[in-house]
């Protein structure tokens, strides 16, 4: 249809951009709200946004902000429910971000990114550029949200090879149907636990840089199944970076999660256990340096809440929190692996990275913000925690442990450990002797983390 009247929010390059395409597609701009610019074409703030609505009988909304802080989003889009008017966001997504035009094809439904407050940043990749162009690259976990992207971000930094590591085979097929064509990437089907499929990748490629990002990542499902959480998270682990040093790679960079610290749940215990062999092959390795990375939920991972969010917003049913005040950090998808290529570029061996995730957001403002925006008839279930799930994430174990690093974003922990030097891999091994003989039940093995150190462990 049209023939409709438009007010766009926003009077910088994207909005004025996709007044070009509204005007085009044979609709009236009748103006702009905008907070920081003035124009006659500016008919008001933000907040002006309802008299506006009303006094030049606007049929529809779009918001081209892109850069405006979620809380921004959050109350404008209060204000647009209110005046009962259409209205569609222009995805606040790095693909927008890093280019100077939108179209009317960019809009959507409101978005659920828009909503956590965490606006991509578009990195300077210089320094990661000079680290990767002209290497060979080994990723594990390649076919996965964040592995995915890596891959792709990789991609485009001049690399002579990107070796994608992963089992799972429709997770796979996909990643070679989008970059298969490219004659730098290998597809290699592998599974981590394999000694004999990573040494054969290892020595094959000889990458002269590792990302390990393939794990176990859902805390329920881990929750219930221990021991092949810690196999796949642990066994896997050291699997990879031993032969990836028996390899002489250069660098090896792990990639952790803010579940890490202080774990209630299986899957943080075995990420921390990881960082934990991180440093500890880190301090007596020459050839190959050791590092790690931890942060936050990725906003479009596979079984993140905002995938949850989108489904159920789909099919017009109830938003799922599970308590009214549990809080999450977020990090867009590209950010994220931006940040983990940059990681490699800095640092001493054994160090770990934390990621600036900006401020924790309530689930259950998100929720609401999103209703509120979609479908007001909906509302919000509380189900309880999950086996396992925290409150509140952290980033570290105590503040005075994070040191800046040369990049804004990346910060150094410096976090200290109990156990004597050598402890952690030496129980490590006792244990996965049972595990990877399945001869240990998830009880037991349960039992046996706590003993270790893991005390708050469900």
């Amino acid at each position: 249809m049209t023939g409709r009247r438009i007010l766009i929010a926003g009077f910088g390059t994207a909005g004025r951009s996709l007044a070009e395409d509204v005007a085009h597609a044979g609709d009236t701009v009748v103006g702009y709200v905008d907070d920081d610019q003035r124009s006659a074409e500016v008919l008001g703030t933000l907040t002006d946004v309802a008299s506006v609505v009303d006094g030049y009988r606007v049929d529809a909304v779009y918001f081209a902000i892109p850069s405006a802080r979620g809380e921004v989003v959050r109350e404008f889009t209060s204000l647009v429910t209110a005046a009962g008017v259409e209205y569609a966001i222009v995805p606040r997504t790095y693909r927008i971000m890093s280019r100077e035009r939108v179209s009317v094809a960019d809009l959507t439904d409101v978005d659920v990114l828009d909503f956590v407050g965490r606006a991509p940043v578009k990195h300077d990749m210089i320094h990661a550029r000079e680290l990767i162009a002209g290497k060979r690259i080994l990723v594990t976990g390649a076919a996965g949200s964040i592995g995915s992207r890596i891959v792709a971000q990789l991609a485009s930094l001049d690399p002579e090879t990107v070796v994608c590591a992963d089992r799972s085979e429709p997770s796979m097929f996909r990643l070679d149907q989008q970059l298969g064509a490219d004659d730098r990437i290998r597809i290699e089907m592998a599974d981590v636990q394999s000694e004999s499929r990573i040494g054969q990748l290892m020595e094959q490629y000889r990458p002269h840089i590792v990302f390990h990002v393939a794990a176990y990542k859902h805390v329920p499902l881990m929750q219930a199944n221990a021991v092949e959480a810690f196999n796949n998270n642990v066994w896997g682990t050291l699997n990879v970076l031993r032969h990836a040093q028996q390899a002489a790679a250069e660098r090896v960079v792990y990639v952790s999660t803010d579940k890490a610290v202080h774990p209630t749940n299986v899957m943080g215990a075995t990420k921390r256990l990881g960082e934990l062999i991180i440093a500890e092959l880190g301090s007596h390795s020459t050839a190959t340096r050791f590092s790690g990375v931890r942060f936050g939920n990725v906003l479009e991972s596979e079984g993140s809440v905002m995938q949850t969010f989108r489904r159920q917003l789909q099919e017009r049913c109830n938003l799922t929190v599970t308590d009214p005040d549990i809080t999450r950090y977020f990090m867009t998808i590209d950010e994220a692996a931006q940040l983990v290529i940059q990681t490699a570029t800095t640092g001493r061996n054994g160090e770990l990275f934390v990621l600036d995730m900006g401020e924790p957001i309530r689930v259950y403002d998100l929720a609401k913000s999103l209703i509120d925006a979609v479908d007001p008839r909906l509302s919000i279930d509380i189900v309880g925690l999950r086996p396992g799930e925290k409150m509140f994430e952290e980033l570290s174990y105590q503040s005075s442990a994070v040191d800046a690093t040369t990049h804004p974003k990346i910060f150094i922990l410096t976090e200290t450990d109990d156990h004597r030097p050598e402890e952690t891999l030496a129980w490590v091994e006792s244990v996965l002797a049972d595990t990877r003989q399945h001869g240990i039940s998830d009880a037991d093995l349960k039992t046996r983390m706590r003993d270790f150190g893991f005390a708050a462990l469900q």
